[in-house]
């Protein structure tokens, strides 16, 4: 049956022991009402926990001392955590896929700047991806050799190594030369038959087709 119990004034359970403990043994338990909890841990082991508040308070002590650092920590072994946390010290949100239980060692990379969200295969160049980060296995850069490879070729140091067609644009003008470089583009096709021009340093022509190439050899 129900027992209902109404007390005029505070109503106290108090245990004589430091390790005395009291226990609710139930399906159950409702709290209608605030619940204030005191002491240096909440052990809450469940399954699921269920919060219908829109924000979560830490650190809601910061009216005096507070902890520079606060935020989420998760367990990844028995020792090592991952997490997210706020740094007053350096005002940002940070991550770190490796810290301690305090959350103050480890390392801690600013949200955005870390290699977590990074797309693609390790040299995979980057690209906007519908909003994200992403990167394709067949456009890499290698710092190690300075080496632009796309589709998958490797070239050798310096080069770029291309599988397919490339598009040049018809340019305007000349573009100006580059000192120890020869400079390609493309312009409207003149006598040598290709569209395709150089610039290297004070010369600057068109490159010569074949069948322009046998014909001059006849004429001259």
């Amino acid at each position: 049956m129900n027992t209902k119990k109404r007390i005029d004034g505070d109503y106290y359970i108090e245990t004589i022991n430091a390790n005395d403990r009291v226990y609710i043994d139930t399906d159950t338990l409702e709290v209608d009402g605030n619940l204030v909890v005191s002491g240096n841990l909440t052990y809450i082991n469940t399954e699921e926990l269920n919060l219908s508040d829109p924000f979560i308070v830490l650190n809601s002590s910061n009216t005096a001392t507070y902890a520079a650092n606060a935020g989420v920590l998760t367990h990844k072994t028995a020792s090592n955590y991952a997490g997210i946390r706020y740094s007053v010290d350096n005002g940002r949100w940070e991550m770190s896929t490796s810290t301690s239980a305090s959350g103050e060692t480890g390392t801690w990379d600013a949200i955005g700047t870390g290699s977590a969200g990074a797309g693609g295969p390790n040299t995979a160049i980057q690209f906007n991806n519908a909003g994200t980060l992403g990167g394709e296995a067949e456009f890499t850069w290698d710092q190690n050799t300075d080496t632009l490879s796309i589709t998958g070729i490797v070239s050798a140091t310096g080069n770029v190594a291309v599988d397919g067609a490339i598009q040049l644009s018809d340019q305007s003008s000349a573009p100006a030369s580059v000192a120890n470089t020869t400079v390609l583009y493309a312009n409207t096709v003149g006598l040598g038959g290709t569209g395709v021009y150089f610039v290297d340093g004070s010369t600057s022509d068109e490159l010569v087709s074949k069948s322009k190439a046998i014909v001059y050899g006849i004429i001259f």
